[in-house]
């Protein structure tokens, strides 16, 4: 008996960070979290429940992983398998962007694997909030790809109610961002250790406090496509959390010298040259440069100038997951 599918889901970049758990196994969030879904930085997944096989084969950008990669996939699946089908599968996924670098591969990663998992048995398909839930056990920011374009987490109190609901389509606003690889390098603390880190910091206490406020803002500075107050929010969210990986025990000092280089340039570019454009980041050294699409040629032409032959992704608001009939296997 073999059973395939495949589903394509795109990363995102939180505007609002999930940074810190209150349940580390089922990934609930400490606060609530807006993203926006990255039309460029995709994972495709094929997934092919078999009963031939003896135990789970897991290929990831065309290595077969047998380390703890594979451990984890697996023990997510076997969360599927204690619901539905107890018969092996075997995962091939491929990501459009160095995975492990700070730009979301787990979230595109999980919500593929979640909706190709469930689209390849045959059973009724999860609806997108039930889903969504699915995809957040495997990786919590996974549950805000399930949707696309602009999308909030709501953090709940426990798994049944800690889902992703989308605020506006990809059609929305014509938003970029300019993800600039500063490095492909695997960070060295990993986003699951920094959330444990983070969740018995001292001042986690004074950033919760002060998180509705600024996630009400943000949606609404989406809302009204006004791009000067969500880029002065963002900035603010992006540097406090990583203040907050800075003074961790142990710290996760995840800026490096081209990091810090384009920050002061953007400032730069926004605060004496009348370019409007943004910053923020996730866990890792790579920066997401934001602007409205009708500037994003200028900015691109400037990240240009500064870090010659650097990579740069560009995107859209991105699709919701979706299934495809082009299988890796």
């Amino acid at each position: 008996m073999e059973m395939r599918a495949t589903a394509v889901a795109c990363s995102n970049i939180a505007l609002t960070k999930y940074w810190g758990k209150a349940d580390f196994r089922d990934n609930v969030p400490l606060n609530d979290s807006v993203s926006m879904c990255l039309s460029e930085a995709i994972t495709t997944t094929t997934v092919v429940w078999d009963d031939t096989l003896s135990q789970d084969e897991i290929h990831l950008d065309g290595e077969r992983i047998l380390d703890q990669r594979g451990v984890r996939i697996s023990r997510y699946l076997d969360r599927i398998r204690a619901d539905y089908y107890r018969m092996p599968a075997r995962v091939v996924s491929m990501n459009s962007f160095p995975a492990g670098t700070g730009i979301a591969s787990s979230a595109s990663g999980f919500a593929a694997l979640a909706a190709a998992a469930f689209a390849a048995m045959d059973e009724e398909m999860p609806d997108d909030e039930a889903l969504s839930r699915w995809a957040r056990r495997g990786s919590g920011s996974a549950c805000r790809s399930i949707h696309g374009g602009f999308v909030e987490w709501v953090a709940g109190t426990g798994d049944e109610d800690s889902v992703a609901r989308p605020l506006a389509g990809p059609d929305h606003w014509d938003l970029r961002d300019l993800v600039v690889l500063v490095s492909r390098a695997p960070k060295a603390i990993s986003s699951s250790d920094g959330h444990r880190i983070a969740s018995t910091h001292p001042f986690m206490p004074a950033r919760q406090a002060q998180l509705p406020a600024r996630g009400l803002a943000v949606k609404g500075a989406i809302a009204n496509r006004d791009f000067s107050t969500l880029g002065a929010l963002i900035e603010q969210e992006a540097l406090e959390m990583h203040a907050l990986m800075i003074s961790g025990v142990p710290a996760a000092l995840y800026f490096q010298p081209g990091t810090i280089a384009l920050l002061h340039a953007i400032r730069e570019w926004r605060e004496a040259d009348g370019v409007p454009v943004a910053f923020t980041l996730d866990a890792g050294p790579n920066v997401h440069v934001l602007c409205e699409g009708e500037h994003a040629p200028e900015v691109l032409r400037r990240i240009e100038a500064l870090a010659p032959g650097v990579t740069v992704l560009e995107n859209r608001p991105g699709p919701p997951v979706r299934r495809t009939d082009h299988h890796l296997i």
